[in-house]
């Protein structure tokens, strides 16, 4: 840990925090997790809070393996600094939330015609039990984890460091960040985001990469430098 930048060191320990909070007393993810706004467990604390929460000890692991590979290197002051770190975190973060509530927000109106839904809504009777099924998933769903702020750093570290060289877990075949992270996010996010399988809110995930590489990609003209 002496090892680690502050900021990165920081948000690793908030999230362990968290996380034995959180195991110690159950109730509590749900009190921070995300719910859709109309659902009446939702708070406005939990557009921030969702983050530093995790379902699971692997969850957890994997998310803040993630951060101590990719943050370091985007904290040191030769890249962003802590202060640019600390913000690309909570903007890819609050930018993959933002994301995620539009994308359901639409597709609520695209079912019903209506955002401000709850579960006394009257639906239309010609709604097939996969609209109904996806609609019950926006309502009574909680989301938890910083996988949001998380893309954002690896879309960060694509567009900073194109040529470093990246591994997938126990493939040791290297392969250049600027193919690598892209095809996380295209074959594994998207794809699974329109067939909707698993318990994994990859519309987060895309939108946190997307944030994340935009402000990047505006710091970057706005300062004209480029790393490789």
């Amino acid at each position: 840990m002496n090892n680690l930048t502050p900021v990165v060191k920081n948000l690793i320990l908030l999230n362990i925090l968290v996380f034995v909070a959180c195991f110690l007393y159950p109730d509590l993810t749900d009190i921070l997790a995300m719910h859709y706004p109309t659902n009446p467990a939702f708070k406005p604390w939990q557009l921030v809070t969702h983050m530093f929460t995790h379902g699971g000890i692997f969850h957890i692991l994997f998310n803040m393996y993630a951060l101590y590979s990719f943050g370091a290197v985007l904290e040191s002051d030769r890249v962003l600094g802590s202060k640019r770190f600390a913000f690309l975190y909570l903007f890819s973060g609050l930018g993959a939330i933002a994301f995620y509530l539009a994308i359901n927000a639409g597709m609520a109106y695209y079912y019903i015609g209506d955002i401000f839904f709850t579960n006394e809504t009257s639906l239309p009777a010609t709604l097939n039990e996969s609209a109904i099924k996806s609609l019950s998933q926006i309502y009574y769903a909680s989301l938890v984890g910083a996988s949001g702020a998380i893309y954002g750093l690896l879309a960060a570290f694509g567009y900073l460091f194109p040529n470093a060289p990246l591994m997938f877990m126990f493939v040791p075949v290297p392969i250049k960040a600027k193919y690598m992270i892209p095809i996380v996010i295209i074959v594994f996010d998207i794809m699974f985001a329109q067939t909707g399988i698993g318990n994994i809110a990859h519309t987060a995930h895309i939108g946190g990469a997307i944030f994340g590489f935009l402000l990047v990609v505006f710091w970057n003209k706005t300062n004209k430098t480029t790393f490789y």
